[in-house]
This record gives C-alpha cells, structure tokens and sequence, in this order.
C-alpha cells in the first residue's frame, strides 16, 4: 500500500502539545512528499504509534484487513539515544566550528544507521533511502518529544551563506 496518509495514533496524538503536534505533522509532509513508503501496495492510511515494548505502524487499505508492522524497541532506541544525544550537543549554543560540523555530521551517520536498521525491520517499505530516513526520523518523534530536545541551529555553512 503505497501511504498516502500518515497519522499518530488517537491517544499519543490527543496528550501531546501542540508544539509536538506540529513537530509530527511536519514529519508527516516529509513523508508523503517523499516516495511514498509501501509502494507495492493498494493506497493506504499509516498509523503509527507506540507502546511500552514497540513502536509500531498499521497499515489500513480499503479493501484489505488492517496490517500491523511492531518493530521492538530494544530494536531502535540505541540509535534513536544516540541521535537524540547529538541534537542535544549541537543545542547546547555556541560550538566551536571545529566541533560543530563531526556532531553534525555524526548525526547525519547515526541518521542513515536508524533508516538501515529500519529497512530491514519494515520489509516492503521501498528501496528508497530517503524514505527509511524520513520513517526513522518519525520513530525517532515518537520514541522522544523532540520539542524539548532545545534549539537546534541547523548547518553552519547555510547560516554563514545567509549572512553575507
């Protein structure tokens, strides 16, 4: 089912902020603006949500039962700490060019790890790269309120080209 739709499930969508919410719906635009994630499948609606042992997506076709896809935990959080943990460095204000950019890149690498690990956790999710980037960065928003991860002040060759 190629999606053509992504939400969060109905309980971790109605707790969260409304900072978080629009976090979401701002990974959700990346998503369907991409290639679409299942493409070998009817047109579909992605839920995803998660719960104390998985984080997990349901696939809900028109004409096909609802699918369930559970990745565990254990299976990302390593990946997902370690990306978060990189933000949270890079948010921390004023970093010396010199260490900037490996943090940053870092995160890129650690970034590409979780769409890996999650290409073979989501078989049929597509052969597109970008796509498991995009679906990492929404497990990654669900594992962790990324609203309170602080500031994060982007790639510093772009603010630098910005200011000249």
């Amino acid at each position: 089912m190629p999606v053509h739709t992504v939400r969060i499930e109905e309980n971790l969508w109605s707790s969260a902020s409304m900072l978080r919410k629009q976090d979401w719906r701002t990974v959700i635009h990346d998503i369907i603006s991409g290639t679409l994630p299942w493409p070998s499948r009817e047109p579909c609606t992605l839920v995803a949500g998660i719960d104390d042992h998985h984080v997990h997506f349901v696939l809900l076709g028109p004409s096909q039962p609802e699918d369930m896809i559970a990745v565990p935990r254990t299976n990302v959080a390593p990946l997902v700490k370690e990306y978060t943990d990189l933000i949270k460095q890079l948010a921390t204000g004023d970093l010396p060019e010199e260490k900037f950019e490996p943090l940053d890149m870092a995160k890129r690498v650690v970034h590409d790890m979780g769409a890996r690990k999650l290409a073979v956790a989501l078989p049929g999710v597509g052969s597109n790269f970008e796509t498991n980037r995009r679906l990492f960065s929404l497990v990654v928003s669900l594992e962790v309120d990324t609203t309170r991860l602080g500031p994060y002040p982007g790639h510093r060759h772009h603010r630098v080209a910005h200011h000249r």
